[in-house]
């Protein structure tokens, strides 16, 4: 084919190499034809490379010749029919010859050869192998979309509007996908366990209070982790009263089950505590999930909140024998569908049994409501309605009154945590990806903590009333439990004080309570007790006493006696916006950083630029000596940079995905020979780990 000059339209005279064209070093003369190559159209390669063989100690180059990578001839030595792979060579004889000259110091073209025997085309070179490559930015922003949980295709449609069109991008959705693939994941469940036990390791450098335990059978086998962020442990001292232990969240990639430790914080919101990876459901799992709960916090939580699990509810008894269990009555309501879902009269016994079960005043109430229920519906051969009634002290809110839950007998927070769980957690996630989801997880709850907190600091919410003692809960509590007290104030109304009797220093009132039930009014009567002398108070409600909010019964006292001020053992101290809590001063394990070091120097320098661009951005002319600025200092930092000498012929390039498909070829070997086991690798079993191993 004949020789033919590339197109040269578009592309700047001082970016065309010509003979007696000088370069400060080696590196600049590569980069210089690398980049003129790839505007033109094709690709280049080292031809070869000569020292000086005068200083035998080191290796000092002296000439290089860059060549057109579709130099010379090459005949296949596989038949046509059976090759795959494609024969390049055209016989080019493009090329550019550097030498040193030693006078001035600088390397000069001294040969130079621009036609070739192939057409060179700048449009197709964005797709050829070599050139593609994911920039340091591009790798920053897939590797936080992906712990983000954005899907690849999306995170490609931003970079890609971001330079002006994929053709200005430099690789495909195809490579972003083979990144994420051989860097973000792990090609077997080993490797996956591997990352994850080295990501705790690194959590723990970087913060000794980070804890964290894996459990291993007798053939170092995975079976269940668990680990706890720094902060969490901290706000375990305000939060860890009452907590709820969920296992019914789905599955991830490897089967393991995932459940969390979650308790309610001074705004009565959801709030992590810990989270746990188990091999399986059975009570050994559980004592050992339970195990180490108690030995990274110290202290057993004085209640507990679970499904209707036998194998939990024998660890519990197990390891947890002082703290009070009950059963989520959540997990129970929605199985009526399933469980009765078949009756002619459903939707009424889904109705009734609601009621029942809500409306309870008293243990009696409660029995006799529930006998009226199973006979009207005629619901006595129903099994599970009568091992539901055995077991309800259990699960029936009334058996409860008189014992600090913290609100947590709403039947919505299981419910809001698994919607909430479902925008970061995925099922298909490996372990050290759900690790990172799950931090995800934790800085969204600690952000909406930090958010209400400046939103208590910044006002109050109006009184509904003018009496003192609202006031005294406006000061003190955060707004959300100030807007749950402020809702006793205003049933005040439906309460009456109808009689009163004393017995020593001591008064039962008798309070009467109005009410709507299944569209009829009704009434109901609760005794007081109250201290005229103290103003310690008591309602056999035991609102206050199960959920820390001051019943309408107890206020309609106090205002029938005139009292303006209630005893500060009324005012909790657990739902205070004004209590300095140390959790609070805490980065979580999302703030650490977890990447390399050099992607989080990258991170730095990006947001430092991005500060100065967005500060002289308004102004053309100052934009224009940013930029200019910018140019000069990189070519004094190259110049700065050792040079780097690349010896005879290209190195072969690392395809992006070629390090998966080589551990993905070596995985179906060894799985071919021998079933997969997930197991700890030996070194895992080092000094660092040995005390959250063998605990």
């Amino acid at each position: 084919m004949a020789l033919q000059l590339p197109d040269h339209t578009g592309i700047p005279l001082d970016e065309i190499p010509y003979i007696g064209l000088r370069f400060v070093s080696l590196q600049r003369a590569q980069e210089f034809y690398a980049n003129y190559a790839k505007k033109v159209g094709f690709v280049t390669r080292i031809r070869n490379t000569n020292f000086d063989k005068t200083r035998k100690d080191s290796k000092i180059p002296v000439n290089q010749s860059l060549h057109c990578s579709r130099e010379g001839y090459r005949e296949s030595r596989v038949k046509a029919a059976t090759r795959v792979k494609r024969i390049t060579t055209a016989g080019c004889k493009a090329r550019m010859y550097v030498m040193l000259d030693r006078q001035k110091d600088n390397w000069m073209v001294s040969k130079l050869e621009l036609k070739h025997t192939h057409p060179c085309s700048a449009k197709q070179a964005v797709h050829y192998t070599e050139y593609k490559e994911l920039t340091m930015h591009a790798k920053c922003v897939i590797q936080n979309n992906d712990e983000a949980g954005i899907r690849p295709n999306k995170t490609y449609l931003a970079l890609t509007n971001e330079v002006g069109g994929s053709s200005n991008l430099g690789y495909s959705e195809k490579d972003e996908r083979n990144f994420i693939t051989s860097n973000l994941r792990c090609a077997d469940e080993n490797a996956d366990v591997k990352e994850m036990i080295s990501y705790f390791m690194r959590m723990k450098d970087i913060n000794p209070n980070f804890f964290y335990a894996v459990d291993v059978d007798e053939v170092n086998q995975f079976k269940s982790a668990l680990w706890v962020d720094t902060r969490c442990r901290a706000s375990y001292e305000y939060y860890g009263d009452v907590v709820s232990f969920d296992t019914t969240y789905r599955r991830n990639k490897h089967g393991l089950p995932f459940a969390s430790f979650v308790g309610v914080n001074h705004h009565g919101k959801s709030t992590l505590l810990r989270c746990t990876l188990m091999g399986n459901e059975e009570i050994c799992c559980f004592e050992w999930v339970f195990k180490q709960w108690l030995r990274c916090m110290g202290s057993s939580p004085q209640a507990i909140i679970t499904g209707q699990c036998k194998s939990m509810f024998g660890a519990i008894k197990n390891v947890l024998p002082d703290t009070h269990h009950r059963w989520c009555i959540w997990y129970i309501m929605k199985k009526i569908p399933h469980k009765l879902g078949g009756y002619a009269r459903y939707k009424e016994i889904d109705d009734r049994m609601h009621g029942t079960v809500w409306n309870a005043r008293s243990v009696k109430s409660f029995k006799k409501d529930w006998s009226a229920f199973i006979v009207e519906f005629n619901l006595e051969r129903n099994r599970w309605l009568s091992d539901l009634y055995d077991e309800r002290r259990m699960w029936v809110p009334i058996y409860f009154q008189g014992k600090f839950w913290v609100g947590m007998r709403s039947t919505q927070r299981s419910e809001s945590m698994h919607a909430f769980y479902g925008g970061y957690l995925h099922f298909k996630s490996g372990l050290i990806q759900f690790v990172h989801e799950y931090d995800n997880v934790l800085g969204n709850k600690e952000q909406k903590e930090l958010e209400d907190d400046a939103a208590d600091a910044k006002g109050v919410v109006p009184c509904s009333s003018s009496t003192t003692i609202e006031r005294q809960f406006q000061r003190e509590y955060t707004t959300s439990k100030f807007r749950e007290e402020q809702q006793e104030f205003r049933k005040k109304g439906d309460c009456l004080v109808r009689g009163a009797t004393h017995e020593g220093n001591l008064f039962y009132l008798i309070v009467k309570e109005q009410y709507i039930l299944y569209r009829e009014p009704r009434s109901w009567n609760n005794i007081v007790e109250f201290d005229p002398l103290t103003h310690k108070i008591r309602c056999e409600c035991n609102m206050f006493a199960s959920r820390g909010i001051l019943c309408c019964h107890c206020l309609d006292v106090y205002f029938y006696y005139g009292v303006d001020r209630v005893p500060s053992c009324y005012v909790l101290p657990r739902w205070s916006k004004n209590v300095q809590r140390k959790h609070t001063f805490i980065k979580s394990s999302h703030d650490e950083k977890r990447s390399d070091e050099s992607h989080n120097l990258f991170r730095r320098l990006c947001t430092h630029f991005f500060n100065v661009a967005q500060e002289f951005i308004t102004c053309e002319e100052e934009a224009a000596m940013l930029n200019s600025g910018l140019d000069e200092l990189r070519a004094k930092l190259v110049d700065y940079r050792p040079s780097k000498v690349a010896t005879k012929g290209r190195p072969r390039l690392k395809k992006l995905g070629s390090e998966l498909d080589t551990s993905i070829k070596r995985y179906m070997r060894r799985k071919k020979n021998n079933p997969p086991q997930v197991c700890v690798y030996q070194y895992i079993v080092s000094n660092h780990m040995f005390a959250c191993l063998n605990g």
